[in-house]
């Protein structure tokens, strides 16, 4: 099964700053939480881009009864989340003004949330994705042992669930245009990096859901991040029109930093075959695929095969260490930004490993899906 990177892209918010002002501006989040045993931590946290930062330590008395205000410093809203001894035990989403009520059962897992509907149409949404991408993993488990007639009716399976869940979301992004959390929802992925909206002919759904949010919304750097993937699709949809009408004469260059920083540019390979290789460091299969290929690199490469492989990390770091575990001796480049470097865009890239065969003349022959093609394809090249 292919490994969709299309990765999901949030965006950061302005620093929230903590007061007891009674401005009315300030968050105000009260409540109870089950505390069946021990000191407990009830931890708030807010999702600054694709990480999540420790805000407070929310003081809870003995009762569980607990109470605090959180200063804003914007109108947009921002996603939070509330732990009890390092387990989320509920996501919120919180504009200034808000006065929230958060209540757990006495099991400490069912949670009622009063004074904040955006927050219980994001517990919809969550409780949705958790269950169905829950089995959608318990099938890919299935399927990744199974052969033959069962592997196949696995992966219809699989295929079911993956269509209905598209389905359920795009009518919750029309049942609710205006809900903020329709800029979580189109970023909602299933295990082995599976992104529901990762079709760039998702366009005109995320601009409609951006539209929709606009108006209120105006200068939300989430809403600014809906903006910037209907309009990475839009473009990678005009390249790829482009190239169903006419065959490549030159390759599009791209140029990124190597191991040391230097930038490294495609086109200064021209004149060799080349491989261009789009993977990411921390997937397993990705990097058994480079054993595989390092083998085909040593015996053709004297011979004018060169590898300018990409990764799409924002962990720049652990690529670096990754390259250098493997020992790979072809060009390796990374800028950091995972989805949005600009060669996903170049080579309009929506699915992870994706391989480019370059001809000496500068044309693109082949587009390929998985390594085992990539050295059969070199094989008869050689």
């Amino acid at each position: 099964m292919k490994y969709y990177k299309i990765l999901f892209a949030a965006a950061v918010l302005g620093t929230a700053l903590f007061s007891s002002c009674s401005s009315g501006d300030e968050i105000r989040i009260s409540g109870n939480v089950a505390r069946p045993q021990g000191d407990e931590h009830l931890i708030l946290k807010r999702l600054d881009f694709t990480a999540e930062t420790v805000l407070d330590t929310l003081e809870v008395s003995e009762e569980g009864d607990f109470t605090y205000e959180l200063a804003t410093a914007g109108d947009n809203p921002g996603f939070y989340y509330l732990y009890l001894d390092g387990k989320k035990i509920t996501s919120l989403v919180l504009k200034k003004g808000d006065r929230v009520e958060v209540r757990t059962g006495k099991d400490g897992k069912e949670v009622h949330i009063e004074g904040s509907p955006e927050s219980l149409l994001l517990g919809q949404a969550d409780k949705r994705l958790g269950e169905t991408a829950g089995r959608f993993d318990s099938l890919y488990r299935m399927y990744d042992q199974a052969t033959g007639s069962a592997r196949e009716a696995l992966g219809m399976e699989l295929g079911s669930v993956f269509v209905k869940y598209k389905q359920a979301a795009i009518r919750f992004i029309y049942e609710h245009p205006r809900s903020f959390v329709n800029t979580a929802v189109v970023f909602h992925s299933f295990p082995r990096q599976l992104y529901v909206f990762s079709d760039n002919r998702d366009a005109p759904l995320l601009r409609r859901v951006y539209d929709s949010l606009y108006v209120d919304y105006p200068t939300s750097e989430y809403v600014a991040a809906v903006r910037d993937r209907y309009e990475s699709m839009e473009k990678a949809l005009g390249m790829e029109n482009a190239l169903d009408k006419a065959e490549l004469s030159d390759f599009p260059d791209v140029c990124l930093p190597g191991l040391d920083g230097k930038t490294v540019c495609l086109s200064s390979l021209k004149g060799k075959i080349i491989v261009l290789a789009f993977w990411h460091s921390g997937n397993v299969q990705m990097r058994l695929d480079n054993s595989e290929l390092l083998e085909v690199y040593h015996r053709y490469a004297p011979r004018g095969l060169e590898v300018y492989q990409v990764a799409l990390d924002t962990d720049k770091t652990a690529w670096a260490t990754m390259v250098r575990d493997q020992s790979l001796p072809w060009i390796s480049v990374c800028d950091g930004r995972g989805i949005y470097s600009s060669a996903v865009t170049t080579y309009n890239v929506v699915e992870i490993p994706t391989y480019f065969i370059i001809q000496k003349n500068g044309d693109i022959t082949d587009r390929l899906g998985n390594v085992n093609e990539v050295i059969s394809r070199l094989q008869r090249l050689f």
